[in-house]
């Protein structure tokens, strides 16, 4: 393994590490663990952003790649310092903290190794690891509804991840190549292939937030711990799209934009719909988060203006997404409610909260002059261009 090679692999690395150490039983030796961890995986990642990109061996690291690399670091880090303070609010006896560091920073490793690798196959193990950490996340609390939650998740998110995996069977008997770099280049064609790229789109669609696949959202982030809420939100349904990205960017074919742009559209319309009639607060915040994913899904078959509003989307939903369900957290401290009606003079109670949810909230629904107003405007655009007005003008309404 070359030295570069291993310099990529160190941002995940430092979160394994911080996994693995957070579990020694000794007094508040989680939290230093994990912020030192966490610190370090960004600061590596800066790193990696700055070195020249590869596309052999071990790794596929290419703009995408150290995006979303950078991306997760910062949530990562952010999840965990804002743990720290979060988890003394929890009353629960049979919450264990030195478990919940360590599987925060295994969720982190499992995220960040499946936004590197160099093969199909990997990075839907990474994808499904990512399904084990965060199920025990969401279960941490060790009460009724967060188990049953739990418990739901993994049922239906797993179900999903057979059906990629039947797409990674497909794509590797239709082009005898699973490496990511050989795959970007194309020349696989045929039924198989297409069947292979569709099975993709609805595996890993279940993990991303596509409706009507992923009814799972709503519960697991209305019932999850806040920081959980956020690194869910912010990154993990993010990682899922870019595994769809991935698989999408080889085979644009009119079958394949076309299932994008119904899913899109629907995804859009039935997230807008079902979020202004929520009654709790973090249910309404993630079906927010299905529409965004459903806008970024949309600009991946809209042509490449679409696909660089997709990824400004992406980034810009993750840090402002994150930060709202670290906001929605404050919220849930101080009223413990999550239904909108009992939370009132949050400005008079916590200015500062509420001030930055007001913004927050400005910024996850695509209002300007936020990231997430220029990523679904340059979608729209590439809509135009691919589909015509009338199907941008209808998601735009719908926005």
């Amino acid at each position: 393994m070359t030295r570069n090679m291993v310099l990529y692999a160190l941002p995940m690395l430092a979160s394994l590490a911080g996994a693995l150490v957070s579990i020694i039983p000794i007094l508040a030796m989680e939290e230093v663990v994990s912020v030192v961890a966490s610190g370090a995986s960004v600061v590596l990642s800066i790193i990696v952003f700055v070195l020249p990109g590869t596309t052999h061996g071990l790794w596929y690291v290419d703009g995408l790649t150290k995006i979303m690399t950078l991306t997760v670091s910062v949530v990562y880090l952010s999840a965990v310092v804002y743990s720290l303070t979060y988890l003394k609010h929890l009353d629960n006896p049979l919450f264990q903290r030195r478990l919940y560091y360590f599987l925060l920073n295994a969720f982190a490793f499992t995220m960040l190794f499946s936004v590197a690798a160099n093969n199909i196959a990997l990075i839907w193990v990474g994808v499904e690891a990512t399904t084990v950490t965060s199920a025990l996340l969401v279960a941490t609390e060790n009460d009724e509804t967060t188990i049953e939650s739990s418990w739901r998740y993994v049922i239906i998110v797993s179900s999903g991840l057979v059906i990629s995996l039947l797409s990674v069977i497909l794509l590797y008997q239709s082009g005898r190549n699973l490496e990511l770099a050989a795959y970007l280049k194309g020349g696989a064609a045929g039924t198989l292939f297409q069947a292979g790229v569709l099975l993709s789109l609805v595996g890993y669609g279940t993990k991303a937030g596509i409706i009507p696949l992923s009814t799972w959202l709503p519960d697991v982030h209305g019932r999850a711990p806040s920081p959980v809420s956020a690194v869910f939100s912010g990154v993990l349904l993010p990682v899922a799209m870019y595994a769809i990205m991935r698989v999408i960017h080889g085979a644009s074919t009119p079958l394949v934009n076309t299932t994008i742009l119904v899913f899109a559209v629907l995804t859009v319309a039935i997230a807008a719909l079902l979020a202004s009639r929520q009654n709790d607060y973090k249910r309404m915040y993630a079906y927010s988060t299905a529409e965004n994913m459903g806008m970024i899904l949309l600009g991946l078959a809209a042509g490449p203006i679409g696909f660089l509003g997709s990824v400004v989307l992406l980034v810009s939903h993750a840090f402002s997404k994150a930060a709202v369900f670290f906001l929605t957290g404050n919220l849930l401290a101080r009223y413990r409610s999550t239904h909108i009606h009992d939370v009132t003079g949050v400005v008079q109670r916590m200015p500062k909260t509420g001030y930055s949810l007001l913004f927050g909230s400005l910024a996850v629904t695509g209002a300007p002059p936020f990231g997430t107003f220029v990523g679904e405007l340059l979608i729209l655009a590439g809509v135009v261009r691919s589909f015509g007005l009338p199907i941008a003008v209808l998601v735009a309404l719908f926005l």
